[in-house]
């Protein structure tokens, strides 16, 4: 009896040691971390200055996204100049103004050029075109705006914000986070206030953010998807049974999505509030990593048992992820917890709505004879491919640009 009882606090102690150890090492990463840009890759902007006589704007987008759509690189060597830019900123302002349109009262305003420039940030160069809006004697409390996003076939995803960067009425001054307008894919206008929005507002808004986040955000589909394959099953003498009761099977799902939830909700609210931030690289690095690790588990179950903490690690940084998403939608601080507690519910929204679509399915095919073989061995190795295509692709820039610059110290 004493060395069973040895046996199970040496079992006990061994766990406690393994979690101590990957919490260590989080918090290490954690204190090495860099904070991320306002900026980011795959979206554009329209920010605006408001004070009560005058509104003034500029557009700013990827320089390479511009040239996809309006070639400006002039010499063909894949580097936009400034020079390229400055000599083709009358094109690209009628580009602009040709998917933005703003109105007062149903009456067309007009836009006219007010300079250019090139803006370099982590993400990469942003080209900015700056415009006056005419026919303002006073600033309304409210404008109609639209803005056509850069999409394309290479691009299908791409983003359109509208970003009140300064305004005297609400003592904004600098700002690149607080996204006022979300700007449709089909260019329709969106209303502009110029005066605070009201919280319900913001929180209606925040909660589809997350919706739409969870729903498009295909690795954390994938993960969920992952994780939820072998909850209809249960490890009885080294094989694969299936779950007896719905109930048991649900319960599993329960305990996933509970601890994943904890688990991105810490993280997300702390790199929302600014507390702590990773690199965006490293962050969805890891979450491909994660997507794998959890595939490769499903097909070798050696540590079946310990699903919930390896859901709970690679959930705080799924929470990362979705707040690389959450950062440049931006708010205002006084509505920043607002604005938090509702994109936390949207993305909470978006897994429950997978999850009741999703397990009842596995659930009537958990019976099936082939259903290991192809839900969890070859439906595991399909998913650590995709996962894998997405590790390549997330580190790759990286990896060049450093090799790039060991090749140049080294030349």
């Amino acid at each position: 009896m004493n060395v069973e009882l040895a046996r199970v606090e040496g079992k006990q102690v061994k766990n406690l040691r393994t979690i101590a150890g990957a919490f260590a090492a989080f918090l290490s990463i954690l204190v090495m971390s860099a904070p991320a840009s306002a900026h980011s890759q795959g979206e554009s902007y329209v920010f605006f200055s408001i004070t009560d006589d005058s509104l003034t704007g500029r557009f700013e987008a990827i320089l390479s996204d511009i040239d996809r759509m309006l070639p400006i690189d002039a010499n063909g060597d894949g580097e936009i100049s400034e020079g390229e830019f400055t000599a083709k900123t009358p094109e690209i302002f009628d580009f602009f103004d040709a998917r933005f349109g703003i109105t007062n009262d149903g009456q067309a305003l007009t836009i006219t050029p007010d300079g250019s420039g090139i803006l370099d940030t982590p993400q990469g160069q942003f080209g900015q075109i700056s415009f006056i809006v005419n026919g303002l004697t006073s600033v309304p409390e409210t404008l109609e705006v639209a803005y056509q996003p850069l999409i394309d076939a290479d691009t299908p995803n791409h983003g359109g914000y509208g970003v009140i960067e300064n305004n005297t009425r609400t003592g904004v001054v600098d700002n690149e986070a607080h996204i006022a307008l979300f700007f449709k894919a089909d260019g329709g206008a969106e209303t502009l206030s110029t005066i605070s929005d009201p919280w319900h507002k913001i929180f209606v808004e925040f909660v589809w953010q997350g919706v739409l986040h969870i729903w498009f955000g295909f690795d954390h589909v994938l993960f969920l998807i992952t994780l939820l394959l072998p909850a209809v099953l249960m490890r009885q003498s080294n094989a694969w049974e299936p779950v007896s009761e719905f109930r048991d099977g649900l319960w599993n799902v329960v305990k996933i999505a509970t601890v994943f939830t904890v688990s991105h909700s810490v993280t997300l609210s702390l790199a929302a509030l600014g507390i702590v931030t990773l690199p965006v690289t490293l962050v969805e690095a890891i979450i491909a990593v994660s997507i794998a690790v959890v595939a490769f588990g499903n097909m070798f179950p050696i540590w079946h048992h310990r699903v919930l903490l390896i859901v709970f690690i690679f959930g705080l940084f799924h929470g990362f992820g979705f707040a690389n998403v959450l950062e440049p939608l931006g708010l205002v601080p006084s509505a920043k917890v607002v604005g938090l507690l509702a994109f936390n519910i949207g993305v909470e929204l978006g897994q429950i709505a997978i999850i009741l679509v999703l397990f009842p399915i596995l659930y009537l095919i958990r019976t099936w004879t082939a259903y290991p073989f192809l839900a969890l061995k070859m439906g595991s190795v399909a998913i650590i491919i995709m996962a894998g295509i997405w590790i390549v692709e997330r580190t790759a820039p990286t990896f060049w640009k450093y090799q790039q610059q060991l090749f140049a110290m080294v030349g």
